[in-house]
């Protein structure tokens, strides 16, 4: 008679523990406002954008040279290159720039983060700090228009009359609290720009004014020319507007739905009907921007295989039934032994019409 009694009086301890336990865990878990979690969430920003600009000086060394030496394959499309990674706080979203201004010190005019050296180009006189006041005579007053301002006479110098492919523009920074006047040399570039994201996607995509590589992938490619390999794909897609026709060109997107001959199970980051017709002439294109880059392309086809196995390679039954990956490293091959010939024989690295996919 008496069990019943203590089965419940067993219970109600429980219940009164629990109750308990969940009383120390809501002393225990902070709001939002809390200084410690203001504090710990300000140091987690400024160690992920650290950690970006870190990936995206790198993306800046391998893209910069291929956007400029890939101009002739961009037609019009073009601007003037200054061989710097300019930026201001409207660079970042609205969380990022608290930790933007006191990391990298920035406001709201457009300043130097880094600049490059580049062996086929002149080298800039910019320094890390300046602060750009005027460029091309034209003033670049603080505020979130005066970097598409700067975009505006880097694209009108590259097209003027009559077209060369490098020039001068006088430009006037702020350096150390003083004005400097510079005369800032250019190479006419492709008229995109390489942005690294952190993400945990292996993939990279062209939308069509830039190349997005997440960080996954640039973890996934550490050596230079490998990464060289897959800007120089993306940004073929650009130059034959791809971009255009579909919504983006992702590469594990695209790479899967070719090799699954456009079947659309990758998503619908390409149109099926597209995809594999606009992998490979991307691919083609791509080895040929490359190499005019100075990357050295051979065996670049594996590169490319040991992404497909790792992206799609262990989807059950894809290998054996669908064979359109295959043919793409056959292509790639003969594209590289194409472009390997005409090394040998001093001719340009332009590619064949004949040979076009």
């Amino acid at each position: 008679m008496n069990t019943p009694r203590l089965s419940f009086v067993s219970a109600c301890a429980s219940v009164a523990a629990i109750l308990a336990l969940t009383a120390c865990a809501t002393a225990i878990r902070p709001s939002s406002d809390d200084p410690d979690v203001v504090e710990e969430q300000a140091l987690q920003q400024s160690m992920s954008l650290d950690r970006r600009m870190t990936l995206q000086r790198r993306l800046d060394e391998v893209a910069i040279p291929i956007l400029e030496r890939s101009a002739q394959f961009c037609a019009g499309n073009v601007r003037a290159s200054l061989g710097a990674h300019i930026a201001s706080l409207w660079s970042f979203e609205k969380e990022d720039r608290a930790a933007a201004g006191q990391i990298l010190h920035l406001d709201d005019r457009p300043t130097v983060l880094w600049t490059l050296d580049r062996s086929q180009a002149p080298a800039t006189p910019l320094r890390a700090g300046d602060v750009l006041v005027s460029i091309g005579g034209k003033s670049l007053p603080a505020g979130d228009d005066a970097l598409d301002d700067l975009d505006e006479v880097l694209v009108d110098a590259s097209r003027a009359k009559p077209r060369k492919n490098d020039g001068w523009l006088d430009a006037v920074v702020q350096r150390d609290g003083q004005s400097t006047t510079l005369r800032l040399p250019y190479v006419v570039a492709c008229n995109y720009s390489a942005v690294a994201q952190m993400k945990g996607e292996i993939n990279a995509h062209n939308d069509g004014s830039k190349i997005v590589v997440n960080s996954a992938l640039m973890a996934f490619f550490p050596d230079n020319r490998d990464l060289a390999i897959v800007l120089g794909h993306e940004l073929a897609h650009g130059a034959l507007s791809h971009v255009g026709k579909t919504r983006a060109v992702g590469i594990a997107t695209g790479f899967m739905d070719g090799a699954l001959g456009g079947t659309g199970l990758a998503g619908d980051a390409l149109s099926a009907p597209f995809s594999q017709q606009f992998e490979a002439e991307a691919d083609y294109l791509g080895l040929y921007m490359t190499a005019a880059s100075g990357y050295d392309i051979d065996g670049a086809e594996r590169t490319w295989r040991e992404f497909w196995i790792h992206t799609t390679g262990t989807k059950t039954g894809f290998t054996d039934t669908h064979p359109g990956s295959a043919k793409r490293f056959v292509a790639m091959r003969r594209t590289i032994a194409e472009i390997v010939a005409k090394k040998k024989k001093g001719a340009p690295l332009v590619p064949d019409t004949g040979s076009k996919p």
